[in-house]
């Protein structure tokens, strides 16, 4: 009788215990479709983890999700010049190491908002000319700074939070 029950309460939790379901990230920013005014609206499950980084190289992008993962196993995310991200509602975690895990590059624009990073090197970087928004997001445990930007890049950043970054939660670098 113990021995059935046994049996009953694994067959149990192997039915209920929960499947991570993933798929790349470059898989979903290849699937989507123009939306919203953006050339591409990339919008993610938030049962599925996300893997990988990705290049925009131009376009107008918008990546939403309501606690997606993207995990991005040592990669980052990279912004061209002529590239435009704004980002909602995702978590971004384990970005490449001595890097950005999300890199808006010299005249970079975007909107980040309402999105977690966790165990990156940097989470945030944009650059000198660029043009960024960051709006009620959490830096945390970063191995260097939650937010590194040029003294020259035109920003707002409204009601973020930052915790437990090694280096320092925000980083201005000021050159001469």
């Amino acid at each position: 009788m113990r021995r059935a029950a046994v049996l009953f309460t694994m067959a149990v939790v192997i039915i209920w215990a929960p499947i991570v379901v993933s798929t790349p990230l470059i898989d979903a920013y290849n699937a989507a479709l123009p939306g919203a005014g953006y050339d591409k609206m990339v919008v993610l499950d938030p049962g599925v983890t996300y893997t990988g980084g990705l290049n925009i190289i131009e376009g107008n992008v918008c990546i939403i999700s309501y606690g997606a993962e993207i995990d991005l196993q040592g990669g980052q995310i990279i912004i061209d010049p002529a590239a435009i991200l704004d980002i909602c509602g995702v978590v971004i975690d384990n970005g490449v190491n001595n890097d950005q895990a999300l890199k808006y590059g010299t005249g970079g624009r975007g909107w980040v908002d309402h999105c977690t990073f966790y165990n990156n090197y940097n989470s945030v970087y944009f650059w000198d000319d660029a043009d960024m928004v960051l709006t009620s997001n959490i830096f945390s445990y970063a191995t260097h700074y939650g937010v590194y930007t040029h003294t020259d890049a035109v920003r707002w950043m409204a009601f973020n939070d930052a915790y437990h970054n090694i280096s320092g939660h925000y980083k201005e670098w000021c050159p001469g």
